[in-house]
């Protein structure tokens, strides 16, 4: 019976890592970088690139009614496969209703491009909450964090892969076809990007459903959600989250805007810094693990906060002649790694409620909030000042040195936060 069970999991973990390895290709292809690198090819003003940062981040709130859809274990396979399948397809229509030469072209083209990827982030948020929720009754807790860690694995080599192949067509499609316009070999991109995702739903369908071991609530009780904002501990954990989304929302869409628009970078240098960013970020994840293991989380997430705090400094030095200096951003973002694995960390151990959900549902719902806001504000204040200047250049360096000035008070509300309960 054990070695039947076993071989049950084997078999689950496999398509469940080939549901991976193609959604990240998928997500490779079609990243945010590409959709907004597009969008600006298309005419878009700057709230409209901080739009499209934002839209996930609004969209993110409404995470908390899927546990209202999963009502048992078979019902988290038909959300989890009908919320891919739908945004697959949602993505796909992007570029068709955001394209001049397209026959569902309209005046409201870029309205259509913000308005697909909100839904299809909703539809994508809804389905993997559901995914992981039944991932999570297939993978034996002695075994969990391996499993993942393979998972994990399987999706950074993946979005590697989808990554490159779409710099490989953008690159192909202008050596070749030097005066279509720029926008086609990303538009490209984000169809296959769409039919990657839409593939990637077929291992999906051979994973059997499983009924939770413990049935879950459906929805959270007001109290548990309550207590997350009423404990001392949890809720420093909050404002430093909260001011953090603050503080990368000021720069989000100056950072794109002054890549594209003043450096020149075009759009596979961008992804290609971004690559090697996500690349050190994995390599670095795993002794971050291990220091807070041995030493907690303080001195991690607090120095690892001033370094990524550096990183709107190195495109203050940036500039037409020397635009190399960007690069430096992403080396610092390494630093991301050491955060990033400090609050996943934080959130389960600082836990005020016997199940995380609540808790966890209330962090980002509050965190993406306050990012989207800011990143709405800060796109509406650059095409306001902007249209004053046109070169704008002083309100970018306004926005850079802003951003490090808030990016680095974080760490003292990082250092705030408590080792345990």
């Amino acid at each position: 019976m054990m070695q039947q069970r076993g071989e049950s999991v084997r078999s689950a973990m496999r398509l469940a890592n080939a549901n991976a390895m193609l959604w990240a290709m998928g997500n490779g292809l079609v990243s945010t970088t590409l959709v907004i690198y597009l969008a600006q090819h298309l005419g878009a003003r700057g709230i409209e690139v901080s739009l499209i940062l934002a839209a996930p981040r609004f969209v993110g709130l409404l995470r908390l009614a899927s546990p209202a859809f999963i009502r048992n274990g078979r019902a988290r396979k038909a959300v989890c496969l009908g919320g891919y399948l739908s945004s697959g397809v949602v993505l796909l229509m992007l570029p068709a209703l955001a394209v001049p030469d397209s026959p569902l072209y309209t005046s409201a083209g870029m309205t259509m491009l913000v308005t697909c990827w909100c839904v299809y982030h909703l539809l994508e948020y809804m389905a993997t909450i559901a995914l992981w929720s039944w991932l999570g009754d297939w993978m034996p807790p002695p075994l969990r964090g391996r499993l993942i860690g393979w998972r994990e694995r399987y999706l950074v080599i993946g979005r590697i892969v989808g990554i490159g192949a779409s710099v490989a067509l953008n690159r192909a499609w202008l050596t070749y076809a030097p005066d279509v316009e720029r926008w086609a070999p990303l538009a490209l991109s984000a169809v296959l990007g769409s039919l990657m995702l839409l593939l990637a739903v077929a291992p999906l369908c051979w994973l059997p459903a499983i009924e939770p071991a413990h049935p879950r609530r459906s929805v959270s009780s007001w109290r548990q959600l309550a207590t997350a904002l009423v404990d001392p501990a949890y809720r420093r954990l909050l404002m430093y989250s909260c001011w953090l989304a603050f503080a990368n929302g000021v720069t989000g869409a100056a950072n794109y805007l002054y890549g594209a628009r003043v450096l020149g970078i075009e759009y596979n240098q961008m992804v290609g810094l971004r690559s090697m960013m996500y690349a050190g970020q994995t390599a670095l994840a795993p002794a971050a693990g291990r220091w807070i293991d041995h030493h907690g989380t303080r001195w991690l997430l607090t120095g690892a906060q001033l370094v990524v705090a550096t990183g709107p400094l190195f495109y203050l030095l940036a500039s037409p002649a020397q635009p190399w200096w960007v690069a430096g951003a992403f080396v610092v973002w390494m630093a991301y790694a050491g955060v990033n694995v400090s609050l996943d960390t934080l959130k389960l151990k600082l836990s005020p409620t016997r199940t995380t959900g609540p808790p966890l549902a209330v962090y980002h719902a509050l965190s993406d909030l306050v990012s989207g806001a800011t990143l709405v504000a800060a796109g509406t204040f650059y095409d306001t000042l902007s249209s004053v200047d046109s070169s704008a250049l002083w309100l970018f360096s306004s926005l850079f040195v802003a951003g490090w000035c808030l990016r680095s008070l974080a760490a003292a509300l990082a250092w705030r936060i408590p080792e345990s309960e």
